[in-house]
Formats: structure tokens, C-alpha cells, sequence
């Protein structure tokens, strides 16, 4: 085992494909050649297709966020709509994906494990938790704990909230990447994070793409999209 281990954990990415290819660039650029995905590869964005190309292509495990879960899951309405067919819905989506993808969405676990040096990291979408609950900035270490300890977890990776986190329990370390796809009205920047372990232990960054990719979600899909 070499002394330095370093894991990548990016997702949220939202269908936006020059936000993704920026990051799988910084990831390169920083020497890292493990990652984790977290989920929320499409619904919104206008490049599905080809960001579920770009995702596989890594052969990096990834867990189903829940715009994953619903795209594949939801039926296709007939087009008699335009609502129903604007850029970006679950709808224009589905048929935006190839069966391929579609078939591989389907298929993304919900829960990803991972040896980081003599750590095991356990990454989830976080939308769903065992036991349930969010892990955000609100979530009190008493819940996190509950999770770590349920998933047998000494770094749990979350994500779903666009918020970036990097926050020590008891000595355990948990990661949220935030968004790759969709930032925020001061933040439009991707973001990812990345791990490290070596001989002095866990060490971990949030870092951002130098340019203003990520805009921030659009209030019309706001409600149920």
C-alpha cells in the first residue's frame, strides 16, 4: 500500500456538462485517479446523455441520487404538453437518454464502499440515510454518528444539499463534495473535495473550478422537478 491514498468525491451534477468536464479536469490536473460519484447525474441540466457517457467512461463507482432515481423511474407522458417537454424536466430527460443509460441509471446502488488506506468510506446520495435522516450543517453529531455507525463507516460521503461540508465527529470525518451542476446565487462555481490518507491520518479539501459554470437552480423547477 503506498503511503499516500487520495480519493476524488464529486456529484450533483445535474446534466451540466462543461461543469462536469471542468472538474474531471481538475481532478486530473491534481494527479488524482480514484473518485467517488455521489449521485445527481441528471434532470435539469441540458446534456444528459452525454454526461452519463462522460460518468461511465471514469469507471469510478457511483451511488443513484434521487434525479436518477426519479428519471428512470417516472413514465414518459405523451407529448401533448410543452410543459411536460421543457428542456430540463424529468419528461424531456427520459427522452433525452439513450436505453443504454437509462439501464445503467438504473442500475447505480445506493450505497458505495470504499478502502482509503485503513479507512472505510462509505458514500450515500444522502437523501436516503439508515437510519433516516439528513446529514447537513443541522444535523447534530449525536445523528451523525447513528449513520456512520449503521454503515459501518470511519468517512461517510453525503451529498444532495449543494452544500459543501467537511466536519470531524470523534474523530470521524464526513464529506460533502457539493455541486458539480448547480451552484448557488453567491457560488456558481462546481465544486468537488477530495480525501487523503497517510501515515499522519485523514486529511480532506473542498476545492472549487475557477470559473462561474455552475449557475444556480432554476426557481421554475423549483417544485417537482
Amino acid at each position: 500500500m503506498s503511503d499516500v491514498d487520495r480519493l476524488a468525491v464529486f456529484g450533483d451534477i445535474h446534466a451540466n456538462l462543461k461543469a462536469l468536464d471542468a472538474v474531471l479536469a481538475a481532478i486530473a490536473d491534481a494527479g488524482i485517479t480514484r473518485a467517488i460519484v455521489t449521485g445527481d447525474i441528471v434532470l435539469r441540466g441540458l446534456e444528459p446523455e452525454k454526461c452519463v457517457a462522460r460518468v461511465r467512461k471514469t469507471g469510478w463507482p457511483c451511488v443513484e441520487g434521487n434525479t436518477d432515481r426519479r428519471v428512470v423511474g417516472k413514465k414518459v407522458k405523451p407529448k401533448t404538453d410543452i410543459r411536460d417537454m421543457r428542456p430540463g424536466t424529468r419528461t424531456w430527460t427520459k427522452t433525452m437518454l439513450s436505453q443504454k443509460s437509462l439501464d445503467w441509471l438504473d442500475a447505480l446502488p445506493a450505497i458505495v464502499e470504499a478502502d482509503l488506506g485503513p479507512h472505510r468510506v462509505v458514500a450515500v446520495h444522502g437523501d436516503q440515510t439508515v437510519p433516516p435522516g439528513l446529514v447537513d450543517h443541522d444535523a447534530s453529531d449525536r445523528e451523525i454518528i447513528a449513520v456512520m455507525d449503521a454503515l459501518g463507516a470511519d468517512v461517510l460521503i453525503t451529498a444532495h444539499t449543494h452544500s459543501p461540508m467537511l466536519r470531524w465527529v470523534k474523530g470521524r470525518l464526513v464529506v460533502n463534495p457539493g455541486s458539480v451542476g448547480e451552484g448557488t446565487a453567491d457560488e456558481p462555481r462546481p465544486s468537488w473535495a477530495w480525501i487523503q490518507s497517510t501515515k499522519k491520518g485523514l486529511s480532506a479539501a473542498i476545492e472549487h473550478v475557477d470559473a462561474p459554470l455552475a449557475p444556480p437552480r432554476d426557481a421554475r423547477h423549483r417544485k417537482g422537478e
